[in-house]
Parts: C-alpha cells; structure tokens; sequence
C-alpha cells in the first residue's frame, strides 16, 4: 500500500479543521491515490474558505464585542511593568502570525504537488511488491498524533476557562457560546495540524531513506551478483536517493521561513508565558495574570512539545542518511562486489552523492534545523528569564 493511502485519515483531518483546501483524486483505474486537487465543485474547498472568512472573523468580532464591557484590570492588568506587557503583546502577535503560516504553508501548492510526485517515483523504483512488504508505521504515528492533537487542544480551552468566565457576561446565549467554544477547539486543532503536517512530511522522507535500506533478502543477495547487476544496484539506489532528495527540497522550500518564525515566536512565548506566571505567583499579584495563569502554564509546556516536535521531525530524514545510507554504502565500496576498478569508482561516486545535507532542512538559510538546537534554545530561555527577573 503507497503511504500516500495511509495518509488519507490525516488528510480528513486537515480538511476538517480548515486547513486544507485540496481534494484526494483517486486514480480511475485503481481507486487509489493519484494527486491532490482544488476544485470549487468539492465540499472540502467551500469548507476551507468558510473557515477562513467567515467562521474565524466572526469569532473574533463575537469575541471583541463580548470583551468590551469587561473591567480594564481584568484585560490589561494593573500596575504591571511595561515588559510583561510587551512579551504578552509579542506572544499574541505570535499566534496571529501563526494562524496565516497555516494557511501560507499548505497554500504553497506547486512545491507541495512537486514532492509528492517525487516520493511516487520512488515508490515505483522500489516496486509494490516491496512496499507493501515494509509498511510504514504512518498509521499509528497519526493516530498518536490525532490523540495529542485533540487532547492538546481541548486541554488548552480548559485552561483558558477562568479567564472567560471572568471575561465574559454572565447571560450569554447558549448557542452563542456553543459557536464561541467550537470555532475555538477548531482553531487549536488547526494549529496542532499544522506540526502534524510538518512531522508527516518528513517522516515520509526519512521513511523512505531507510526502506531504500531495510536488510531484506533481497540486497543480501546483492554480494551474490555480478559487476553489472550490483552497479545497476547501486545505481537504483542512488536515483531513488536523489529523488528523495528533490521531495526534501521542496519540502524546505515550504517549510524554510515558517520554521524561522515558529521557532522565534514560541521561543518568545515560552519566555513570556514564564515570566508572567512567576511574575504573578511571587513578585506582584495581578488579577488578569492570576486568570490565564492556568493558561501560562499549560501553554509553556505546550510550545515547548511543539518546538521537539519541529527539531526532532526536521532530524529524521539526516539522521537517517548518516546512520544507515552512509554507512550500507561504505560496507558495499569495500565488500567483494567491488573489487573491479569500474566497481569500486561506481561506489566512491555513489558514496560521495549521498550527503545529509541535502536533506537537511535550514531556517531561512540562516541556521540548520534540528536537536541540536535544544540546548541553546533552554540556555537562552534561561538567560532571559534571569535578566527579566533582574530588572
């Protein structure tokens, strides 16, 4: 089964949140995937803009206008420094700019049309027969995923509950607050969705870096077979690679200047949210902290899970690369199938083509993007948080 197949329930819940706009096209002669579509003739395209103009302004306008009467302490807080002000203000910047990167990233339709097509040449080089005898574990990562995905969301509405009770009149409509609160879990689930795509995209890539290289019976055989048949191995091998390849380009292409913005505005977040709950609980009280403080809490841990999630997924397609391709071509250079002068230029060429930083995905050109960052990341969050607490 193609892996596109298995990415149809996580697909279903993109469309459902919003966030995508696209069609699955099913091939006429097979009934499988072929291509994504957009087409106003699909309920899925209607749904994505009635998302996006009317039920998400609406929210905000209904919001605005049942804020309006609230006591300005209980918005604005009182006798707060200026720079708690600015680091909520900035953290809330955040979450806008991170409600259009949604739409920007899976509106980038060309780049995103390029990589599948790329992923389903590899999936005709390695041949159905092989696939569907290493299946991915695709399924049940989105099913982890959808589980965090909904439970994230809906424990995030929970910890904002003090703050609209205090917020909000007392006689609001029921079913105006049934709109309020759904349109809102739509939104969280939206932007969870958001580091599920990242995640899956590049668990597709590393997928395949490692099918290309899972120990079956099949390349065992390969010390067996003659100089042509282990060069056309080796070969295949390294046109699949390059295929890979090109699907990780396109991908960083998308993913590039999104990153760089997630991970400075949740980098931002994360300091403020901090610093607001500390501030509140032990150096000034401040009704309007003491109602989100729940939500301080609970979202600093949140972006801190989101921030693994987009350094970890953008690793698993190098670690991938360097662990195991490196590695399975460096054992066939110096194996016996290669002991022809031919064989062994064949292998060092093959050997020096297979880069991880080809897959390797940067912010913006400016940085490369993976676990390495972790460290730098908590010193600096820790830093701030001393000089913050300092002044």
């Amino acid at each position: 089964m193609s892996i596109f197949e298995q990415l149809r329930p996580f697909v279903s819940l993109c469309q459902a949140c919003g966030m995508m706009p696209f069609t699955i096209e099913p091939n006429l002669i097979t009934n499988k995937f072929e291509k994504f579509t957009f087409s106003f003739r699909h309920f899925t395209t209607w749904w994505f803009f009635l998302v996006l103009f009317v039920l998400q302004p609406a929210f905000f306008f209904v919001m605005r206008n049942m804020t309006k009467d609230a006591p300005t302490d209980l918005l604005y807080g009182q006798d707060m420094p200026i720079t708690v002000h600015m680091m909520l203000f900035v953290s809330a910047i955040g979450t806008l700019v991170e409600l259009v990167l949604s739409r920007w990233i899976v509106l980038q339709y060309r780049k995103l049309r390029y990589a599948i097509e790329a992923v389903q040449e590899v999936e005709q080089l390695l041949g159905k027969k092989f696939i569907s005898q290493h299946q991915s574990s695709v399924t049940a990562r989105f099913v982890i995923g959808f589980i965090l995905a909904i439970s994230v969301s809906v424990g995030c509405v929970i910890a904002n509950e003090p703050a609209y009770e205090e917020l909000f009149p007392k006689n609001v409509n029921v079913f105006l607050m049934t709109f309020m609160y759904f349109v809102l879990v739509l939104l969280f689930v939206l932007f969870q969705c958001t580091y599920l795509l990242f995640y899956m995209c590049y668990y597709v890539i590393a997928h395949y870096v490692q099918l290309l290289l899972h120990p079956d019976v099949k390349e065992r055989r390969i010390i067996s077979l003659n100089a042509k048949e282990s060069g056309d191995v080796m070969r295949r091998n390294v046109l699949i690679f390059d295929y890979l390849c090109r699907a990780s380009q396109e991908l960083n292409g998308v993913f590039s200047i999104p990153i760089l913005i997630l991970l400075t505005s949740k980098f931002m977040s994360v300091v403020a949210f901090a610093f607001a709950y500390i501030y509140n609980k032990f150096i000034h009280y401040d009704d309007m902290l003491e109602n989100h403080s729940m939500m301080f809490a609970s979202m600093f841990f949140v972006y801190w899970i989101q921030i693994l999630v987009l350094l970890t997924a953008a690793d698993m397609p190098a670690n991938q690369v360097v662990r195991l391709l490196r590695e399975r071509a460096t054992a066939i250079s110096s194996s016996g199938l290669s002991q022809s002068l031919d064989g062994k230029l064949l292998a060092m060429t093959s050997l020096i083509q297979i880069d991880e930083k080809r897959v390797r995905l940067s912010a913006a050109g400016l940085f490369e993007v993976g676990v390495h960052l972790i460290p730098a990341l908590a010193g600096a969050v820790v830093t701030y948080m001393v000089i913050l607490l300092d002044t």
